[in-house]
């Protein structure tokens, strides 16, 4: 193992670049390397972002989690894949690349994400609890590993169904196989949220990791679209970053992946911009404070 470079040199910049080639040498960061490599990270002014990225590209390709945001195999850099990864918590055993995607799934973001996944399946709980048969709808479902997950470990929810939007054939096509056992309970509609229709009124409109693309005005269309697809009891909850996620220049230095970060007040401005009435909006968040959920009702 090579000594950290960190104590044998005065030159602050080439301390940097030779702190990021021990890092490099040795498998990527371990524990006690996080704090001094975040702050690298963190520091890094916009302009010197692609020579840094040039630095490390030897681990920014698809063996590693950071890596397959950078390349974007499908596109864009949360994708079905890498979100399914997240919530297993996946992590690719040869050691040029183990350390760094353990350095990833241990992000504050990472397990924001775990989180949101939780969160789904709590309130699905409780859903079924109160409707014999529930009805719900997820705009941009990427993997449904949530949606997996929860029919996995709750049988008797026969009746429940689920519809599934997404832009993505492929992410239809990965949710598809992993939810095969539950073909009867899921429909798949490949299609923009922004173009799909529904003729059909749901007990919950789901949505965690796709508002956090959109523009407010886009963020304001969808709720006011959405909103009328809810049965009169229904509730509409979207998953959207907070601009307190500490990972923030993580995931944008090392995955060339910017998210719209907004506060508890945004979103309920963007409710109200929706002509929502203040008392039918509600903000929660999971445990971390990073993933916030804006929840509206249809009605009192």
């Amino acid at each position: 193992m090579n000594q950290n470079p960190l104590l044998l040199n005065d030159n602050p910049e080439e301390k940097v670049f030779e702190y990021i080639r021990y890092l490099l040498e040795n498998g990527g960061p371990e524990l006690q390397d996080y704090e001094k490599f975040t702050s690298i990270i963190n520091a890094i002014n916009p302009e010197d972002v692609d020579n840094f990225r040039v630095k490390i590209k030897s681990v920014l390709n698809e063996n590693t989690l950071i890596g397959h945001g950078f390349v974007k195999p499908y596109g864009y850099p949360g994708d079905f894949t890498l979100i399914d990864k997240i919530y297993r918590f996946d992590v690719n055993q040869d050691p040029k690349y183990k350390n760094w995607d353990i350095f990833f799934q241990n992000q504050p973001g990472a397990n924001a994400v775990r989180n949101r996944k939780n969160f789904f399946i709590e309130y699905c709980k409780k859903l079924v609890l109160r409707k014999e048969n529930a009805k719900i709808l997820i705009l941009g479902s990427g993997p449904a590993s949530d949606v997996y997950e929860f029919l996995s470990t709750h049988t008797g929810c026969n009746n429940l169904t689920v519809d599934l939007i997404d832009f993505d054939q492929s992410a239809i096509n990965f949710s598809k196989e992993k939810n095969k056992k539950f073909d009867g309970q899921i429909s798949y509609n490949k299609i923009n949220a922004l173009r799909f229709n529904s003729y059909k009124l749901y007990d919950l409109i789901w949505s965690a990791g796709l508002f956090d693309y959109f523009k407010d005005k886009h963020f304001t269309f969808l709720i006011r679209k959405y909103i009328n697809c809810l049965e009169e009891d229904g509730e509409m909850v979207i998953s959207n970053f907070s601009t307190k996620n500490p990972t923030k220049r993580l995931m944008e230095v090392l995955s060339d992946w910017y998210l719209n970060l907004r506060t508890e007040s945004d979103l309920f401005r963007i409710a109200s911009d929706a002509n929502v009435d203040k008392e039918l909006v509600s903000v929660d968040k999971e445990p971390l404070g990073i993933n916030l959920f804006l929840k509206i009702r249809k009605t009192p």
